[in-house]
């Protein structure tokens, strides 16, 4: 009996240990230390006078695509950022003027909607939805978007080295490019290639029918 209550008594102190920490809190993320530095040598204003890093391109860096389409500047409009680096200025210009948004765009909306009908989908996309999800995502990452227009491009040029050895340092130039295009017109577009693909698949069951509708319910009311 007395071994029996030992056993009990470890038990319940093993369970009050385990509560008290699953309630501790997440440690705070450490901050790192680089002993290399940076430092901006140049950028597209400098000849201009302009110091300022345009709010995009700063907004683009530091919280990622979604906060640039958060800004005032570009509400109703979805956004996207083509980033290139290298060691040629010219040759970083001549990628500007050709980017290639339409792949741009299909990456993008191939992404969203493939997030959207994962969401929409009782457990896995795998299985029985597989195939049908499988054929809206690769129609949305090949289809053709129109309707985007260059909003501004930008340029700076980094050094960085290390403080203990400044002669040794690498430049670089990095080159953003934004584009917008308006959100009515590209959900649009994108019901209109989920439609068609809906339509020309046979055999569709009920639970793939229901996520196809929950999904267009959001694209109709939300965008993607």
């Amino acid at each position: 009996m007395i071994r029996r209550r030992i056993v009990l008594a470890l038990i319940a102190a093993a369970l009050v240990f385990s509560g008290c920490a699953s309630k501790q809190e997440e440690p705070e993320p450490k901050e790192l230390e680089s002993k290399v530095k940076s430092e901006v040598l140049e950028h597209k204003g400098t000849a201009l006078g302009v110091n300022q890093l345009p709010v995009w391109v700063e907004t683009y860096i530091t919280e990622g695509i979604l906060a640039v389409e958060k800004l005032s500047s570009y509400e109703g409009s979805y956004c996207f950022v083509g980033e290139e680096a290298g060691t040629n200025l010219d040759a970083l210009q001549v990628w500007v003027s050709s980017f290639d948004i339409p792949s741009e765009i299909a990456a993008s909306v191939s992404t969203r909607v493939n997030a959207l009908f994962t969401g929409a989908a009782s457990g896995s996309p795998d299985g029985e939805y597989g195939t049908y999800f499988e054929n809206i995502v690769k129609n949305s990452s090949n289809a053709s978007y129109s309707g985007a227009r260059k909003v501004n491009d930008w340029w700076v040029l980094t050094r960085r080295y290390d403080p203990d050895a400044k002669k040794k340092y690498e430049d670089e130039y990095r080159c953003y490019v934004l584009y917008t295009i308006d959100k009515d017109l590209l959900d649009r577009q994108v019901l209109e290639m989920m439609d068609k693909v809906a339509s020309e698949t046979e055999g569709t069951t009920d639970a793939q029918k229901s996520a196809f509708n929950n999904v267009r319910a959001i694209m109709e009311s939300e965008g993607f």
